[in-house]
């Protein structure tokens, strides 16, 4: 019998976490917390790149990684992408064992789009083309575009630890253009955050239109450094739709 992707699973879904750019799995550390002290199975995934994690560190890689991933984990999952690992979600999310998708300030891309494509298009980020630099066949950021871009509502030593801890990314995933959308497949719900430098409001609210649902948060680019617990919410509500019943965050 063929697998109602509507029907609520028995029992709770694996919650898989994504990171953006030049971040790795530790961005997801208070919100995985969260969700671990509510009894929750997470995995926050660490990508594939240069003083990071081992493995092909292009696009390619990053999803062949997700797979592999998503392959091991038994039972129902969530997908939480962050900026560009929402990409990654839009072109491999559509594995059999997921049951819902939340993008966060995420890339929610059409096929033939990618994250230039759809960031550059329009003016005002302070993370675009003109805010990054190229070494060699990486993309860096440096330390106060990012403070500014990435965390200007979290506290001083969260943004000191956050930029100390970022790495450089494989120039190519930047470009890269995605030949699926997962989220047509997916139930899928967008966090817009509505204080982002990085990545506008107009850009998110374009993506957001195309999904399901969406929500607002006031928030920087990196709400789960800032607000852990209100993206925790966003997160077992919107699951709480399609997976097991789930309780809620204080």
């Amino acid at each position: 019998m063929t697998k109602d992707p509507e029907a609520p699973s028995v029992v709770p879904p694996t919650f898989v976490l994504v990171h953006g750019m030049w971040h790795g799995g530790w961005a997801w550390e208070r919100v995985a917390e969260l969700l671990e002290a509510g009894g929750y199975r997470c995995v926050r995934v660490t990508l594939p790149g240069k003083d990071r994690a081992p493995g092909d560190p292009t696009f390619r890689g990053h999803c062949d990684h997700l797979d592999r991933v998503l392959a091991g984990i038994p039972g129902d999952v969530v997908l939480v992408g962050h900026s560009y690992g929402g990409a990654v979600l839009t072109e491999v999310g559509a594995a059999p064992n997921v049951r819902a998708m939340i993008f966060v300030s995420a890339f929610c891309l059409e096929p033939g789009e990618s994250v230039a494509s759809v960031n550059d298009a329009e003016t005002g980020s302070q993370a675009g083309a003109d805010d990054i630099r190229q070494v060699g066949d990486y993309l860096v950021i440096d330390p106060e575009i990012a403070r500014h871009a990435f965390y200007h509502d979290c506290t001083s030593d969260e943004a000191t630890s956050a930029v100390e801890r970022l790495t450089p990314e494989h120039a190519g995933i930047r470009v890269a253009v995605v030949s699926h959308a997962a989220w047509r497949a997916v139930p899928s719900h967008f966090v817009i955050c509505t204080l982002d430098r990085a990545c506008t409001p107009e850009v998110q609210r374009m993506m957001a239109a195309r999904l399901e649902s969406s929500s607002e948060l006031a928030a920087s680019h990196s709400p789960m450094l800032s607000m852990p617990q209100a993206v925790t919410r966003t997160i077992l509500e919107f699951s709480s739709r399609h997976c097991a019943p789930l309780g809620g965050v204080s």
